[in-house]
This record gives C-alpha cells, sequence and structure tokens, in this order.
C-alpha cells in the first residue's frame, strides 16, 4: 500500500479549515483539521503526521507559541507550514525563527499552499536516514553501523 501524506490542519476559521482541507483532499493527500492547540496536541498524542498547516492568529496558544512547543518536544522533526494574515516581515521572520519550515500569507492561492506543502514534503523526504533531530532541536547525525543503510541501535 502506497504511504498518502497526512496534513494537519490547525486554525479557527472553519471556513479555512475546510477550503483547505477539502483542496488537500482532492489533490491527493490525506487531511485532518481541527480549531485550536488543544486539539492539536490531543490529536496528535495518537496519530502521526507528515506537515502540520498552522495558523498564528487564534484564541488561546497562538500559532508561534505551538510551532515552539512543537519544536522542544517529541514532534521536533515534523514540518510546520504557518499559514496566516500576519504579512509583516517581522512576522515571517519570527515565525521562521520559532521553527516553522515555510510561511505563507492570507490571503492566498491554494494551487500555491499545496506547492510550498509538496516542497517542504520533498525537502523531508531527502534527509539522510542517519540524520536526526538534537534535543535542543538542532540537526545531528548519528553514525551508521558499517555496511548498514540504517542507523546503529548504538548510535
Amino acid at each position: 500500500m502506497e504511504h498518502v501524506d497526512h496534513i494537519l490542519i490547525v486554525d479557527d476559521d472553519r471556513e479555512i479549515r475546510e477550503l483547505v482541507g477539502n483542496y488537500l483532499k482532492k489533490n491527493g493527500l490525506r487531511t485532518t483539521v481541527v480549531a485550536d492547540g488543544r486539539q492539536m496536541r490531543t490529536f496528535l498524542e495518537s496519530t502521526p503526521v507528515d506537515l502540520i498547516v498552522l495558523d498564528i492568529m487564534m484564541p488561546g496558544d497562538d500559532g508561534l507559541m505551538l510551532c515552539r512547543e512543537l519544536r522542544a518536544g517529541k514532534h521536533k522533526a515534523t514540518p510546520v507550514l504557518m499559514l496566516t494574515a500576519r504579512n509583516d516581515e517581522t512576522d515571517r521572520i519570527i515565525g521562521l525563527e520559532m521553527g516553522a519550515d515555510d510561511y505563507l500569507v492570507k490571503p492566498f492561492v491554494a494551487r500555491e499552499l499545496l506547492a510550498r506543502i509538496n516542497a517542504v514534503l520533498r525537502r523531508t523526504r531527502m534527509l539522510p536516514p542517519n540524520l536526526v533531530v538534537t534535543e535542543s532541536g538542532r540537526l545531528g547525525v548519528r553514525a551508521l553501523a558499517p555496511g548498514h543503510l540504517s542507523p546503529s541501535p548504538a548510535g
């Protein structure tokens, strides 16, 4: 069975969630939509995803706080694409500095969102099997066992 990328969409705007979710589904991706950080955390406890589309301006925990939380926890290697109405240069820089892999401003063209998601997923798949994310959130390389294509257990 072929792997279908699973995208988690976190946005408090129901219309945006549904539009993005339906568009991505029509283009071959599996999607789940949630309205806030609490629902995101609950969902991620039991289900792995390949990428998270994350709004910044939400009630309660905003997307920047959630992205920083993802990068500090067990989902630190899960790609995050910020999708937000905040379009100031400073906002984009802060989003990327908080750990987002890409940043797209609303209003957006759905085809560009799909292209950016595919680009981030492509980059993620190209990472070598011995690349790991360290506790500090930095990339590191784990030693491979001689003659093996996968990381050694002792790594």
